[in-house]
């Protein structure tokens, strides 16, 4: 069975609180939106303290145009994701040249080439390394993305494979919109990255079984939509519900 041999996690350098994204968040909605207060038990409902970005929270109180926004998250999920790759081969006591292939999956951003293409290039890597680079699977990207690198080593038991993960979703925040979505956007919504290297060979925690489900009539349930600004936020308001009836 393919294992999780190690994992580590890395953060971009702004620490805000909670309590801070509240407060601008305020400045920014309260100007647009009269009755905003009402959105503010959000925050505290969310139950987040404290979470990461990759630009600190003034930056958030400028328009930016989507070429920038784009710039800054290449730029940093590069650096996590060099951090979080080199954290988990240390864990496991491994070097690059014993990695046999990249997954990645990130759906905050366009990168082409790609993330892990860019990543090779940065760290001098096998030229002879399988990449597979995974983008639009939003929230599920992470336990979608784990599945398909286990059945990569379940499908060759000899080899390793990197599999990172970098969500940079601040940059995504548009000055300008002030939909129910965008709100519950700041509230949750954080940047960082995780790494893990899985194979059939070492010792880790057994990958034992993997599926997905599809539900008809969801795509619009979440996505995002491409203006001239940037990719703006979509979240249904049938999630709730059907987190309720369907998930379990």
């Amino acid at each position: 069975m393919p294992k999780i041999i190690s994992l580590a996690t890395a953060l971009p350098p702004y620490q805000l609180k909670q309590s801070d994204i509240c407060d601008a968040a305020q400045q920014i909605f309260g100007a647009s939106i009269s009755d905003f207060s009402r959105f503010l038990p959000v925050y505290e409902n969310a139950a987040i303290d404290t979470r990461y970005s990759c630009v600190p929270l003034e930056w958030y109180q400028n328009p930016a145009s989507l070429s920038n926004r784009n710039a800054l998250y290449i730029e940093n999920a590069l650096n996590l994701l060099e951090e979080a790759a080199i954290k988990a081969l240390e864990q496991a006591g491994l070097d690059f040249d014993a990695i046999d292939g990249l997954v990645v999956v990130s759906s905050s951003g366009i990168a082409t080439p790609s993330l892990d293409a860019l990543l090779m290039e940065r760290l001098k890597l096998r030229r002879d390394m399988e990449r597979l680079p995974i983008f639009g699977l939003g929230c599920a990207g992470g336990v979608i993305g784990l599945s398909r690198t286990a059945q990569l080593a379940q499908g060759a038991p000899e080899k390793r494979y990197l599999y990172m993960v970098v969500e940079l979703c601040g940059l995504n925040f548009l000055h300008s919109d002030c939909s129910k979505s965008s709100i519950i956007a700041t509230a949750i919504f954080g940047d960082g990255a995780a790494a893990a290297v899985i194979s059939c060979r070492g010792v880790g925690a057994q990958i034992t079984g993997w599926g997905e489900y599809t539900w008809p009539d969801s795509l619009d349930v979440m996505g995002w939509d491409v203006t001239d600004e940037g990719l703006r936020a979509v979240f249904s308001h049938d999630i709730p519900n059907i987190v309720r009836t369907d998930m379990r």
